[in-house]
Formats: structure tokens, C-alpha cells, sequence
């Protein structure tokens, strides 16, 4: 028997007016979506439903959807990531878990509008068997976010590209994706602190990691520690390193969580230069350098 359900152009055409019916007022006029192709394809893998393909403007689904998918489902499901603002993903799109942003994101949302097909659709994407280590499913994840910033701000964030949604978008990021090193973190860090403050910034990125359960990476410190790698910091260092940290993102909160994970590199500069000055004013050292001796008492400061 064979459940499949042939694609048409009016399944096409109904997923796009179902998003802009949803969504339309967050969408701008000028959105690139509005000049994309739309056309059923014969080449994609049975498994494959839909796909949006930015560098060709096309959305493209399957001739033959599979019950109990419908095919004007699938159609919402690539629109909502054609009409994905661009700056949202620019934004967003180096963060490690990005794949699990984004179609966590365009599945959360997908689901929030009715389905189109004739028969009871359970409304439960693929992506909910996808997991994140915290044990959330991708649209889980993006739920998640959603109440920690308001659907509103998820909206504008998503489809407006609004600049200020887009930083609280990231900052929530930060504290629902799993919290793993990056090399670019590592670079903003130097960044951040090659005035001042870098020690402190990268002995705190040290004891974050730690905090979050994520083993202290083999990369370059680039100077910023007496020791060639994170790595290579001692247990009883990485204790220390820790505590404090967790103290810093008590006094910090969010912004703690943006400066080290934020997806976002504006909001995640932002957040440094305001975690720099915490980590000034409270972070003890916690590797010395040969060259710092103590001063004795009878030698002024």
C-alpha cells in the first residue's frame, strides 16, 4: 500500500499563506523570501521532505510525502526558514549548536500554526528526537528560550531582524545550549582583555567551562596564562578557578552566560567588557608568573 500523498502546487502555495497569516506582521517587505522559487522536486532522497536552500533562493519538497506528513506542513516548515530574518542567522550562525537553534527554532514555530492535512497529524517533527546533553529536544530547546524572552521578542528576533531582540535571542541562548569551549570565544577573550584583565577573563573562562561540566580545552592561551594550555592547569588550580567563577555569575547573571557562550558576537563583546570589570574588581589570580614576587613590607608599593 502505498500512504504516500503527491505533492501540488496548492500544497505549496497553502504553507506560505499559512505563515504569513501567522508571522506576515513580523516579516519585512523587503524579505528575500518574497523573490524565492518554489517548485516540487523528484531528485531529493524519500527521506528528505523539504529543503530550503538559501544560496539558490528555492524551497523545493518531495513529489511524494510519506503519511502521515503533509505536504502543506512540510511547506510551513521551509517557509518559516525562508523567511528566517538574514541578520538572525548571520547573527547566530557560528554558535556550535546553531543546527540546533535553527531548526529547533523553525520547528517550534512551525508547530504553533495549525496543521493543513485532511487526517489527524500527531504534529510531531523529526526534530523531536534529536536531543542536546541536557536531555531537551531541539524544540524543546527552543521553547525554552521562548519563555525566557516572550514570543513577541522571539518573533521580532526571528523574522524582523530587530537588533535588540536578536541580543536577548543570543542571551538565552546562551544558558539553554550546552555551554562548550570555541575558539572564537577564545579570541574575543584576548580581545577583551589586551589592555587589561585578561588573566582574569581566562581563568574565569576556565572555571566556567568547569562549572558547566566541560573538560578545560588543548588549545593555546595565548598568552593570557603563565601556561601554554587551558589544559594545562592543575586541578587544584581549576578548583579555584572554579568557585570563583561560579561567584562571578552570581553577581553577573545572564550576561556571565553571554560573554562566554553567547552566539551573537556583538552581544558577546558587550557582555566581556562588562564581565572585565567585574572580574577586576573581585577575581583573585590564580597562576603566578615567575616574574610576580610579593613585596616585602619594607619596599614601597
Amino acid at each position: 500500500m502505498n500512504l504516500a500523498e503527491r505533492t501540488t502546487p496548492d500544497h505549496i502555495q497553502a504553507g506560505n499563506q499559512s505563515v504569513l497569516e501567522h508571522y506576515g506582521k513580523y516579516i519585512p517587505d523587503n524579505s528575500p523570501c518574497f523573490g524565492a522559487r518554489a517548485e516540487i522536486s523528484h531528485d531529493l532522497p524519500s527521506r528528505v521532505l523539504g529543503i530550503w536552500t538559501p544560496a539558490q533562493s528555492r524551497v523545493a519538497l518531495n513529489a511524494n510525502i510519506a503519511f502521515p506528513d503533509c505536504p502543506s506542513d512540510v511547506a510551513m516548515h521551509e517557509f518559516v526558514h525562508c523567511y528566517t530574518h538574514p541578520d538572525f542567522k548571520i547573527r547566530n550562525e557560528k554558535h556550535p549548536s546553531w543546527q540546533a537553534m535553527n531548526e529547533g527554532l523553525t520547528t517550534h514555530l512551525t508547530e504553533k500554526m495549525p496543521s493543513l492535512g485532511k487526517f489527524w497529524n500527531s504534529g510531531k517533527d523529526a526534530y523531536h528526537r534529536f536531543k542536546l546533553p541536557t536531555g531537551d529536544s531541539w524544540p524543546q530547546a527552543a521553547q525554552r528560550i521562548e519563555n525566557k524572552v516572550g514570543e513577541t521578542t522571539l518573533l521580532r528576533a526571528f523574522f524582523s531582524g530587530d537588533d535588540d531582540a536578536i541580543r536577548q535571542v543570543s542571551i538565552a541562548a546562551a544558558q539553554v545550549y550546552p555551554q562548550v569551549a570555541s575558539q572564537r570565544t577564545e579570541s574575543q577573550i584576548w580581545l577583551a582583555g589586551e589592555m587589561r584583565g585578561s588573566q582574569q577573563l581566562a581563568e574565569c573562562y576556565a572555571g566556567a567551562l568547569l562549572a558547566a561540566g566541560q573538560p578545560l580545552p588543548d588549545s593555546w592561551a595565548r598568552n593570557m596564562l603563565p601556561v601554554f594550555s587551558f589544559s594545562d592547569i592543575t586541578p587544584d588550580q581549576a578548583k579555584l578557578m572554579q568557585e570563583q567563577a561560579q561567584a562571578s555569575r552570581q553577581r553577573m547573571g545572564e550576561l556571565f552566560d553571554a560573554a562566554f557562550f553567547s552566539a551573537d558576537l556583538s552581544t558577546q563583546k558587550q557582555s566581556l567588557a562588562a564581565l572585565r570589570e567585574d572580574l577586576l574588581m573581585y577575581w583573585e589570580p590564580v597562576l603566578q608568573t615567575h616574574s610576580r614576587t610579593p613585596l616585602s613590607p619594607e619596599k614601597p608599593a
